[in-house]
């Protein structure tokens, strides 16, 4: 099991108009996942609480850099999207995310435990202690293997018969 999930929650900013609002977390370098609770996200209760462990909801976010996340067939949204937890997740038009409304604490940490499962069985990460923190919608660079087109060996250059 997984280290609980409000442990690796570290500030980003907080505020009077835009509410608190917590850094990502990087699980490996495809994955996303963002965990809100203050008085401007869809959590419960709907305030901003110092002690982040009274809240029994949360709205959380996946992103994942290329592809998009529910890109059908390769994108981690099309392993994730059958797991108990996943049914209140949607992506709202015009945006990369998929984003979960009042999503219960329990459910919280098995969304995490699911997307370290999935970079694990990916490759992306070996285990859970790669988890780290970005700052909130950071732009992340895709890293990692490069794809199939990577592994690719360029053509032997031909050269002209000489005249």
């Amino acid at each position: 099991m997984a280290k609980d999930f409000r442990e690796y929650l570290v500030e980003a900013s907080r505020s009077d108009d835009f509410g608190r609002v917590f850094k990502e977390l990087a699980v490996g370098f495809k994955l996303f996942v963002s965990f809100q609770a203050s008085d401007v996200h869809a959590c419960t209760p709907e305030k901003t609480l110092d002690d982040i462990h009274e809240y029994t909801h949360w709205e959380v976010a996946l992103r994942s850099t290329t592809p998009p996340i529910d890109t059908p067939g390769i994108g981690p949204w099309m392993f994730l999207r059958e797991k108990e937890w996943a049914e209140p997740f949607d992506r709202p038009e015009f945006q990369r995310t998929m984003i979960g409304e009042f999503i219960p604490t329990e459910h919280c940490q098995q969304i995490l435990e699911d997307c370290i499962a999935y970079a694990m069985e990916k490759g992306h990460i070996e285990s859970e202690a790669e988890i780290r923190t970005v700052e909130p919608d950071e732009e992340v660079k895709k890293m990692g293997c490069g794809g199939c087109a990577a592994k690719k060996k360029p053509a032997a250059k031909t050269e002209a018969p000489a005249e």
